[in-house]
């Protein structure tokens, strides 16, 4: 927005400057042009009064060759009263256009009109023709060649003069363009700031509304007040989540507690109609719990904490190293000891539903590795199985709430996990990708915000289950 701002002012300013540059400069020219005129028109007028004044034979030679020694540049036509030329000057100058009509109403006595000469910015010569009298008695006439070529050059000098002003005060006009154009901005800028932090979770932040033009003030409002709305609803809608949990908890549990009474008096033949309704309340009772973790996790981001990842990582794998050793799968964790910005207990809960993935899906002597690294920005962590891995549009579909792709014939589950991984990372300003392994398998990938490197030495591989 700066950018454009500065774009339309510069170019506004530069037409301006054109528009009145442009003008002023062929005025200048013209000005130069019509003294140029009225001193040769002078000079010649002074010329003939002298050669007037003594009609002799001999006496314009010395009028003449003083105003040539005095203006070498020009020459000097003298003309009789027949039209014939008598002297041609002391150098070759030849007028352009039509000069011979100047002479001849110069010998009927007509004055020249300095101004009939047409302006030429080719620096072609100059003809002043003026009558030679005395009296009403006609001699003749006098014409003064003057070269443009200095004129010509002054118009050039003037005109480079000019564009520079103009590049000057472009350039001045910029230096002070930038500090309006950012003090113009600044209340949008703070305002585009606000809302790219409410945006990221920090439902917290609110735009400032006593600062900036009318419109500003008031779209900022609308963005607090729809901020304010929106977290109202969030807020409502973990409640009511967490809500439900808590209540049915209790009559789940009282509900599991008779159906396992009733394993004393059911009949043989009705024990596995039995067990799949333990296994169903079960089931259930994981489903709230889920959804409760999944309320928790859409908490705002305003909370998070700096996370030592690779000790936390270190942990989860210990504690998933007995689950990996039933299902004869190796254990590893590799990569570095970096630290990241999560919700407090975040990352535990993450690695545990990618962990609990991986193992789901990884055959018997398959490896499940974990890898920590950073760029600088985001500490990541890769969990990567040797299980079948998920086709690309599974993969989009698997953060989605009770999505269930192809699933092992002994695994449950409800769909949540991932949900909960995703929205716990993203409540703290992370994110979860999900990508194919080589040659088979799936790339769990949790990101979070990076922190700072702990000087804890080089980065060592750990194996929890051989």
């Amino acid at each position: 927005m700066r950018r454009r701002l500065l774009v339309t002012y510069l170019t506004l300013t530069a037409v301006l400057l054109t528009v009145l540059e442009v003008p002023l400069c062929f005025n200048l020219a013209m000005n130069e042009f019509h003294h140029a005129v009225f001193e040769r028109t002078d000079e010649a007028e002074v010329l003939a009064a002298r050669i007037s004044a003594d009609p002799a034979a001999l006496s314009w030679r010395q009028p003449v060759s003083a105003y040539e020694a005095a203006h070498p540049e020009a020459t000097v036509w003298l003309f009789d009263a027949s039209g014939r030329r008598l002297y041609t000057g002391h150098k070759e100058l030849h007028p352009s256009g039509a000069w011979q009509g100047n002479v001849d109403r110069a010998l009927a006595g007509e004055r020249t009109a300095p101004l009939d000469y047409p302006f030429s910015t080719t620096g072609e010569p100059l003809l002043v023709v003026v009558p030679l009298a005395r009296g009403s008695e006609r001699l003749g006439a006098v014409a003064v060649v003057a070269p443009m070529s200095s004129l010509r050059d002054r118009m050039a000098a003037q005109a480079a003069l000019l564009l520079g002003i103009a590049v000057a005060g472009l350039a001045a006009s910029a230096l002070a363009a930038i500090p309006l154009a950012r003090w113009s901005v600044l209340p949008v800028l703070r305002l585009h700031a606000a809302v790219r932090q409410i945006t990221k979770g920090r439902y917290g932040v609110r735009a400032a509304t006593d600062d900036g033009p009318a419109e500003v003030r008031e779209l900022a409002q609308g963005v607090n007040e729809m901020t304010q709305r929106l977290v109202t609803l969030l807020e409502a809608q973990r409640g009511f989540v967490a809500n439900v949990s808590h209540q049915m908890r209790n009559p789940l549990a009282a509900l599991s507690l008779r159906v396992q009474a009733l394993e004393t008096v059911v009949p043989a033949d009705g024990r596995h109609a039995l067990t799949l309704a333990l296994e169903e309340t079960a089931r259930l009772g994981r489903i709230l719990d889920e959804l409760l973790q999944l309320a928790q996790g859409t908490e705002s981001a305003s909370g998070t904490i700096a996370v030592s990842v690779r000790e936390v990582v270190e942990q989860r794998a210990r504690a998933w190293s007995q689950a990996a050793e039933e299902k004869d799968v190796t254990l590893a964790v590799t990569g570095d000891r970096v630290v990241g910005r999560s919700l407090p207990g975040a990352l535990d809960q993450v690695l545990d539903v990618l962990l609990d993935n991986a193992l789901g899906f990884s055959p018997a002597e398959g490896r499940i590795v974990i890898r920590t690294s950073s760029d600088g920005e985001w500490v990541r962590i890769a969990v990567e199985d040797e299980g079948p891995g998920l086709p690309a549009r599974d993969r989009e579909n698997a953060p989605h709430r009770f999505w269930r792709g192809a699933q092992p014939a002994d695994r449950e589950g409800s769909g949540l996990g991932l949900a909960i991984a995703t929205a716990l990372l993203e409540a703290g300003g992370g994110r979860l990708t999900l990508a194919d392994a080589v040659p088979h398998g799936l790339i769990a990938r949790a990101d979070l915000p990076a922190e700072r490197a702990l000087p804890q030495g080089p980065p060592a591989a750990s194996r929890f289950t051989t």
